[in-house]
């Protein structure tokens, strides 16, 4: 469309960017733009596009493999072309001066606007074009590294474990994890890995990848590469690998399931004998033991710590709530009490060092100082790529009197959720740690203490699920739905009822989550019953275990 007409086609409009137009029809541009809000706008559009390439160039050169061959010199394509143009016959040289201008300008901008598509497409396609590089590279060096082995965080909704693998070695802690990726067939016996996130990648029929920078806050001018992919085939649906600049190292990764369940991992260096100056720094100056070497059972002391020792330091950190959520281990292993962790700051160090300082037999041992800072634009634990809200039905945004409203209560039950999940976990873990066997070997007082750590935990857990049914429950319209299952085997001891209570919760869980659309649910479910059923299936398997912990 020419200058003639209201608007200018896309062929000026990229010339004026250029600043290719005369100067009369620039200024012309110029006074239409200040009057025409749809032209500034398809002005604006172009200029995205020019700095969309811009980045293009920056982000995407490094990561592209070389050029087959060097540029060949264009001056003498030029050359041959003004010497084809002087050979041209004179009637031809005729027609094309007689041809109107705005034929030749429309041409032009249709030529323009077919690059500047190209462009965009070009641009579309980056992500999938760096994660395909990039990841290509990672596993060339990791092939490359000697094979060793490597220890990382797994962090679920109500868990943290630390887990080693590699050289032969493998384990059996993080079931909840494991089954998780096998049921999304990624490889869980190194899935911190960029083989495994690749061979994940190349499985998905449909995919939107995401790749950035982002710069190490510990340390300036060092950065990683973050890979992201979200997906809706399989149980998998979003998955991210943060890469070390240079070497390509995994260092975290984040997964995201279909029901709702999240899994981190976080690479750990290898536990360094700390020495003394640093202990004492650390510290503060309070005193605590050495970290002794491992003994045999042969050099066991006759002093060797029991059952009861474990059962004192394990009531020290939950004296410190620190079993809800530090990342904490304790084992009895050749006479002593071994309390290792890793990611836990200075100060909560103190803490801990301080409440166990006094115990006979027991070891410390913190792997880093301080937790990894979450990298900028890190999914946070919702969804990789973005903070996913949560969205309930139309129905009860109706009942609770609109979206904001909707989202406002949806978040409160869900921290609400994992505060009284982290209690089901933590009965859990107490439950295994001193199963049925263990607690007969105690004496009636180490038995009374053990027992009212287990019902703290599991007062808090009801506590918190009843607040959530409390909270649910008068905006449900059918609470007749769900009918009662009974477990499979009743439970003999509160150990096994622990058990039971956490699937118990988990269910309710999961129900929670698909009711407020903070997950998927399956189509025509009866999302009110679910929630009935999972909530009723709880507060049964509570009071089984509630009844267990009372008998002596």
């Amino acid at each position: 469309m020419s200058l003639g007409v209201r608007h200018p086609d896309d062929g000026h409009l990229l010339r004026y960017l250029d600043g290719e137009l005369p100067g009369g029809k620039a200024r012309q541009v110029r006074r239409h733009l200040e009057a025409c809000w749809q032209c500034r706008s398809e002005l604006e559009e172009l200029e995205g596009v020019v700095n969309g390439c811009v980045r293009y160039r920056k982000s995407v050169a490094a990561c592209l493999p070389p050029p087959p061959a060097a540029w060949r010199d264009l001056s003498r394509g030029f050359d041959q072309t003004d010497a084809r143009m002087e050979r041209e016959p004179l009637i031809a040289r005729m027609a094309r001066a007689l041809t109107p201008p705005a034929v030749r300008w429309t041409a032009m901008g249709v030529a323009a606007l077919a690059v500047v598509l190209a462009i965009a497409y070009q641009l579309r396609e980056t992500p999938s074009v760096q994660a395909s590089a990039l990841l290509e590279k990672a596993v060339a060096a990791a092939d490359a590294r000697p094979q060793r082995v490597r220890r990382y965080r797994v962090k679920t909704r109500g868990e943290e474990v630390t887990r080693t693998i590699g050289a032969g070695r493998s384990d059996t802690v993080a079931p909840l994890a494991a089954a998780l990726f096998r049921s999304a067939r990624y490889d869980w016996d190194d899935p911190l890995s960029a083989k495994s996130y690749r061979a994940w990648r190349q499985g998905l029929a449909h995919k939107r990848d995401e790749v950035s920078i982002v710069e190490d806050p510990q340390s300036p001018g060092r950065g990683f590469y973050r890979i992201g992919a979200t997906t809706g085939d399989g149980e998998l649906v979003s998955a991210s690998l943060t890469l070390r600049i240079p070497d390509l190292e995994p260092t975290q990764g984040r997964f995201e399931f279909r029901n709702a369940e999240w899994v981190e991992m976080t690479e750990l260096p290898d536990l360094p004998e700390p020495p003394a100056s640093a202990v004492a720094e650390a510290t503060g100056g309070i005193p605590s033991k050495p970290v002794m070497p491992p003994l045999s059972e042969e050099a066991a002391p006759a002093g060797a710590a029991g059952i009861g020792e474990e059962l004192h330091a394990v009531a020290a950190l939950h004296d410190l709530g620190a079993d809800l959520g530090d990342p904490l281990e304790i084992a009895n292993r050749d006479g002593r009490i071994r309390v290792t962790g890793s990611g836990i700051s200075p100060e909560r160090q103190r803490q801990i060092r301080g409440a166990l300082g006094s115990l006979a037999n027991v070891d410390v041992q913190f792997a880093d100082a301080a937790p990894p800072a979450r990298a900028e634009g890190q999914a946070s634990p919702a969804a990789a790529g973005g903070t996913v809200v949560p969205k309930a039905d139309s129905q009860l945004q109706d009942q609770l009197g609109g979206r904001a409203q909707s989202e406002r209560f949806s978040a409160q039950l869900l921290d609400q959720s994992d505060a009284a999940m982290a209690r089901a976990y933590a009965l859990r873990r107490l439950a295994q740690e001193f199963p049925p066997p263990a607690e007969r070997e105690m004496g009636a007082p180490d038995r009374r203490l053990l027992r009212s750590m287990a019902r703290e935990h599991l007062a808090a857990m009801a506590a918190g699920f009843q607040g959530i049914d409390g909270a649910v429950s008068p905006l449900l319209a059918a609470r007749d739905g769900g009918a009662l299952r009974e477990p499979r085997a009743a439970a003999e001891n509160w150990q096994d009822a622990a058990g039971e209570a956490l699937r118990a919760a988990r269910e309710v869980e999961t129900a929670l989550a698909a009711l407020l659309g903070a997950a998927p649910a399956e189509d025509g479910a009866d999302l009110s019953s679910r929630f009935a059923s999972a909530m009723s299936n709880l507060k049964a398997s509570l009071e089984r275990c509630q009844r267990l912990l009372s008998y002596d």
